[in-house]
């Protein structure tokens, strides 16, 4: 028995309340290494004089990767502190007991002294709450500028200047008029870049969180657009930015007019008066200043989120859209730059304002630690889309390892907030999915279905259903084409019975569990099952070169598919096929 691969952390993912009466354990263990694991749960009790009364409890198998097996169960709880120990039999016959002291001999001794791990009273147990409603979700990513004008059509992007200095007209208005678009298209919640009152035309940078800028309108036309939505029983959320402000916002520009002596000094992180900058005489790439800054840019000041006056601030004006316009969620980037301490008291604020609001972080990095700590609801999944392209467009990687890396993906969130993950192949900062598939549209086709069979809430961005495509920010931001002799009716097809199907399934795919099927490093095809209570939805994707044979069974149905061959039973490259059985 590899004992040092045993691993179990309380109040993790590894254990978490589903509600007041369940609680979701999970074990890992060495790859390969276990034939068994029960988890013993009794009084908090028992020594070596007595008996320890316990009731034993199986663990299922639910997850390998390269070098772990991981089992998992939940329990159903009564109202009384408990404590709970493992049971773990190997492949030789071993068997010890694993505690929150010690990993033992399983003998009768060990057995009636357990130092286990705590349940608490029902009154003490911490349920993290997530937003049902967005489970339930299929998001549009919308560039506010590039999407649609209201009055007019959007202008044209010239070559011959700059991308981020160029203003297509999209706004608001537009939006509003394209509703019953997007009702078509099967979509339920849109992502609106930042409205606030910035610079250039996508407004990376805010000088007032107060204010809509007047490029895309005015609050009432946003408060009607909110409405309307809600009508629909659709949902909105905005994307933030609290990292840092502009350079032209009245705090910093009371600093340069007041110096030292402004009431915002202390908002910002600046070593220097007056603050000022310079770019090197021999690389402008390179700058110098004496305040942070963020983005590489001079203009982007860093706020100093350890500061309670901006704190505050970034707080009411949140609340201020919350109360006054009924916004739904917010999308913070740079999730990375804010302090937990931050964001659980954000948190806190909006909850009591609306117990089901959705906050959500983005990041370049890892921050999983941050989601289970319940400071946000959730993180947007960029990592899926990078594993995909490299095992199915790259081939760096075989399916056998996809599957490995995958695994460990899901294993780092809890099965709670990983329904309510918000999974993008590609956002409003990214390349495009089409062009991250060089331009193969039944690769994205393939790619698309995988995400969308995931727990999570699926997004897409705007144009994808036309086969809009683009390189990095700001290549990926063209202008929607409402031209429909230009567009890509197959994919436009594809994506409302896409969306479709994930509405009326959501129930299966974002609680049913996740089980792997049959996979092939040679053909490069990979297999798995969702499966909630009666229902059981089987998947197959070939990312191979060749066809692949398939048997439907007697009494499935085929909800569906793609590059099938009907004669031959053979799914082609890229093909796949979503069976209920």
């Amino acid at each position: 028995m590899n004992k040092a691969a045993i691993l179990h952390i309380p109040a993790s993912e590894m254990a978490y309340y589903e509600n007041k009466d369940e609680l979701h354990l999970q074990l890992q263990s060495a790859h390969n290494d276990l034939a068994d694991v029960t988890v013993l749960v009794g009084e908090v009790s028992g020594n070596n004089n007595d008996s320890w009364r316990y009731e034993s409890f199986f663990m299922q198998k639910t997850f390998a990767t390269r070098y772990h097996d991981y089992w998992e169960v939940i329990l159903k709880l009564n109202k009384n502190e408990a404590q709970y120990v493992f049971k773990v039999t190997d492949t030789y016959g071993n068997v010890g007991l694993y505690d929150a002291q010690r990993l033992c001999e399983a003998t009768e001794e060990n057995a009636n002294s357990p130092h286990g791990f705590i349940i608490e009273n029902r009154d003490m147990r911490q349920v993290t709450q997530i937003p049902d409603w967005v489970t339930k979700t299929v998001w549009y990513q919308i560039q506010i500028d590039r999407f649609a004008n209201g009055n007019d059509n959007l202008a044209k992007l010239s070559e011959n200047e700059d991308n981020t200095t160029q203003i297509l007209g999209g706004d608001l208005t537009g939006i509003l008029s394209k509703l019953d678009y997007l009702q078509n298209l099967g979509i339920n919640g849109i992502v609106l870049s930042s409205i606030f009152e910035g610079d250039g035309p996508f407004k990376l940078t805010t000088n007032d969180f107060y204010s809509i800028d007047s490029q895309f309108g005015n609050k009432d036309l946003f408060k009607m657009l909110v409405s309307n939505l809600h009508r629909r029983n659709m949902k909105v959320v905005l994307k933030m930015n609290l990292a840092y402000l502009s350079d032209n916002s009245r705090q910093w520009r009371e600093i340069l007019e007041e110096g030292q002596h402004a009431k915002y000094v202390d908002w910002f992180n600046i070593k220097g008066f007056p603050p000022k900058y310079s770019q090197d005489p021999h690389n402008k790439n390179i700058v110098r200043a004496n305040y942070k800054f963020s983005e590489l840019n001079p203009h982007y000041p860093t706020l100093n989120l350890k500061n309670p006056e901006v704190q505050t601030y970034l707080i009411q004006a949140i609340k201020y859209w919350v109360e006054h316009f009924e916004i739904d969620g917010l999308i913070l980037d740079h999730a990375d730059k804010l302090s937990r301490e931050f964001v659980h008291l954000l948190n806190r604020n909006l909850k009591k304002m609306k117990p089901d609001f959705y906050l959500v972080g983005k990041s370049e990095l890892s921050t999983t630690s941050v989601v289970q700590l319940g400071d946000f609801d959730a993180m947007t999944d960029d990592a899926l889309g990078n594993l995909l392209l490299n095992f199915a467009r790259d081939k760096k990687i075989a399916a056998s390892e996809f599957k490995y890396q995958l695994s460990r993906q899901m294993l780092a969130q809890n099965t709670k907030l990983s329904r309510v993950t918000l999974r993008t192949l590609d956002d409003l900062t990214s390349s495009r999915i089409l062009t991250r598939c060089r331009e193969n549209k039944a690769l994205m086709r393939s790619l698309l279905t995988f995400m969308y069979l995931l727990k999570g809430s699926p997004a897409i961005t705007y144009g994808t259903e036309l086969g809009l495509s683009g390189h990095d920010f700001p290549s990926n931001l063209a202008g929607m084409d409402w031209n429909q002799e230009d567009q890509d009716d197959k994919m436009m097809r594809f994506i409302k019975v896409l969306n479709n199907f994930r509405l009326q399934n959501y129930k299966i795919l974002s609680e049913g569990s996740f089980e792997w099927g049959q996979i092939s490093d040679s053909y490069d095809y990979v297999s798995f099952i969702r499966r909630k209570d009666k229902r059981r939805l089987f998947a197959l994707f070939n990312f191979g070169y060749n066809g692949i044979k398939f048997v439907l069974p007697k009494h499935a149905k085929l909800i569906l598919g793609q590059n099938i061959v009907d004669e031959k039973s053979e799914i082609g490259q890229y093909g796949f096929v979503i069976l209920e059985a």
